[in-house]
């Protein structure tokens, strides 16, 4: 199983599973990864200690359903980009109070200690769907594709490999300020 995708699996193991997946607005998509005007960076207003935080993309900027089924597409995609980069940031940045995200930022924080980078972005989506909450927020149901990569260790060389995994996470999504927040995730599904 894929090192960062076991920070994700490991976190769920206590927290109570989401209801079974709504077929509700279900599509396929290929989340790539950012595109460079996507993928510049700006400062957030996380602080002094505050780092790069990359940009959502325009649709992902929308108070609707859609908006809220592409800001989780980004999201699950600069996961990846985190264990490239070894940059937690721009999550921290889009998931305040999410336990399991927190614990993935954690995870990719301590990579980056060590000063091991993984080789590529692993993921991408292959399906995602949302359900209004009675919260007025948003159930977003995603299959993420997370291909084979390795580490890349502090003086370069290969590291551990990591096997391709799909997996199905789902988050609670809230609209806070102007902007999506993932309040919750969990895995319901690997296969």
């Amino acid at each position: 199983m894929a090192f960062g995708i076991c920070a994700l699996t490991a976190c769920a193991d206590g927290e109570s599973r989401p209801a079974e997946p709504s077929a509700d607005s279900t599509k396929n998509r290929s989340a790539a990864p950012p595109s460079s005007s996507a993928s510049s960076s700006s400062t957030s207003s996380l602080g002094s200690n505050a780092r790069q935080v990359a940009d959502l993309p325009e649709e992902a900027k929308a108070q609707t359903k859609e908006g809220a089924i592409a800001f989780n597409e980004w999201y699950h995609v600069q996961m990846g980009q985190a264990l490239k980069t070894g940059e937690s940031s721009t999550l921290r940045a889009y998931s305040r109070g999410c336990a399991m995200c927190d614990e993935f930022a954690k995870s990719v924080d301590g990579y980056a200690k060590k000063g091991t980078r993984m080789n590529v972005n692993p993921n991408s989506v292959t399906r995602s769907s949302a359900r209004e909450r009675d919260d007025s927020g948003y159930r977003v149901e995603v299959d993420v594709h997370a291909s084979s990569y390795h580490e890349v260790l502090q003086d370069k060389s290969k590291g551990r490999t990591a096997d391709a995994i799909d997996i199905t996470l789902v988050s609670n999504t809230q609209w806070t300020g102007k902007q999506w927040h993932i309040r919750a995730m969990a895995v319901t599904d690997t296969w």
